[in-house]
């Protein structure tokens, strides 16, 4: 499901945990990273999961902020 929403991460080297609707989701596992251009603003996407969810994050480096593009749960 496409989210596009603004999150706050816990993030040291990959995402820690995602505050999503006012809950802390602890994240288990990193999957794929990647980064992609548009103009001169680099995003770095990573892909984790949670117990329950898997989350693909867009980190913004020119303001540094994070969205949740997409989360499916049901894992």
């Amino acid at each position: 499901m496409i989210i596009n929403e603004k999150v706050d991460v816990g993030f040291s080297s990959f995402p820690k945990w995602v505050k999503w609707k006012n809950e802390v989701h602890k994240v288990e596992k990193l999957g794929l990273h990647h980064t992609y251009r548009e103009g001169r603003t680099l995003f770095h996407v990573f892909s984790v999961t949670t117990k329950t969810l898997f989350m693909r994050l867009v980190l913004d480096t020119d303001t540094l902020n994070w969205k949740l593009e997409e989360i499916e749960n049901g894992i």
